[in-house]
């Protein structure tokens, strides 16, 4: 019997199995590695920002809760409290007849009819370079008690309905109100822009316990 012999071009050729090199491998791993510390260190900074914006927001609003309850106590204390506004040194009530809001609070601890040499403590939003301020007065002795303040008329005194008085002759109620500002981001460069900065408003209503 005749054999018939295959042909080179007829015979079977082992397929070979596709694998990565050790380059390829090395240069997969390398990328790998860099997108992973990229997204780690984004998501770090990330982090670090939030945590920033919330303890500013936290910081300021403890300080301004501090400042509303030491104004708080002196006007619930109070026997005589005056509206008024503060300048060159000088407390100035608001005449009858007039609103009674301002940027000064003048505050006795007792009757002056009956202590005539009493002497008042006044709270006062004050400008110091560029920075407005809350201040306190008494005896002589300024005290910053608060920072950062954007409004200029802090006190009102209102009626029990909100109203705002003209007159002394009632008891009144006094409104403060004080708007800040704070750095969103203040160890970052956050610019002079109107995103660069948060603003927070406090407001309570305190009346005199004694008339």
């Amino acid at each position: 019997m005749k054999t018939i012999t295959p042909s080179l071009t007829q015979r079977r050729v082992p397929r070979r199995n596709a694998a990565f090199t050790l380059v390829e491998m090395l240069a997969s791993f390398g990328l790998f590695t860099v997108i992973f510390v990229g997204v780690m260190v984004g998501l770090q900074i990330f982090g670090m920002r939030i945590y920033t914006l919330a303890a500013t927001k936290l910081t300021a609003t403890a300080d301004a809760r501090k400042t509303l309850n030491a104004l708080r106590g002196e006007i619930r204390s109070a026997k005589i409290v005056y509206v008024g506004n503060y300048t060159n040194g000088e407390f100035s009530r608001i005449p009858n007849g007039q609103l009674q809001t301002g940027n000064a609070l003048e505050i006795y601890g007792a009757d002056t009819n009956d202590s005539p040499n009493a002497m008042p403590v006044t709270f006062y939003q004050s400008s110091v370079g560029n920075q407005n301020g809350l201040y306190s007065v008494s005896n002589g002795v300024i005290q910053q008690v608060a920072n950062y303040l954007t409004n200029n008329y802090v006190f009102t005194a209102e009626d029990y309905q909100a109203n705002t008085l003209t007159t002394y002759d009632n008891n009144p109620v006094i409104r403060v109100t004080l708007q800040f500002y704070q750095w969103e981001y203040p160890i970052g460069n956050v610019g002079i822009g109107p995103d660069a900065y948060n603003f927070y408003r406090l407001q309570t209503r305190v009346s005199p316990r004694a008339k």
